[in-house]
């Protein structure tokens, strides 16, 4: 009897080591994912600070202004709502990683998404930041974008 009491009891602790490795990974993996989050985010913010003392914040209210009453944009006007448009997809770029990390709502990004493939058909800096600029954005993000523009074009 004392013999199979002492089996169960080291089977029952092997078992509690192998789930509380099992555990301690996942908490590792947990852990390294909202580090990597993080540091992303960091990045981002840095990038926005920096991009913000490339932007005129008083043209931009006023092109998006005169766009609003369909009037027509200076060159100026035109350079500072593509490259505003930039640092808007920076952002969003940001996001999307996030949420295929795991860390964004799908919800939020869905919304994001259909923000992006309005834009991708309906807004002239869009398309013209796009063009010029999209290999400042991570390779995963083209690829989405590149996907929702193929759709829109169908």
């Amino acid at each position: 009897m004392r013999a199979k009491f002492r089996i169960y009891i080291e089977v029952i602790s092997a078992v509690s080591i192998v789930l509380s490795l099992v555990f301690l990974g996942l908490e590792v993996n947990t852990y390294n994912k909202l580090s990597k989050a993080s540091i992303r985010q960091s990045l981002n913010e840095t990038d926005m600070e920096v991009g913000k003392m490339h932007l005129n914040q008083e043209v931009i209210v006023q092109a998006r202004y005169k766009l609003a009453r369909n009037q027509e944009l200076t060159d100026f006007e035109e350079y500072m709502m593509i490259e505003y448009q930039s640092f808007n997809y920076r952002d969003f770029d940001n996001s999307f990683y996030q949420y295929r990390m795991g860390l964004f709502d799908e919800n939020a990004w869905l919304a994001y998404r259909r923000i992006i493939e309005d834009d991708l058909q309906n807004n002239k800096y869009v398309k013209e930041m796009w063009k010029n600029y999209k290999q400042r954005f991570s390779l995963e993000f083209q690829n989405e974008i590149e996907g929702l523009r193929k759709n829109s074009d169908q």
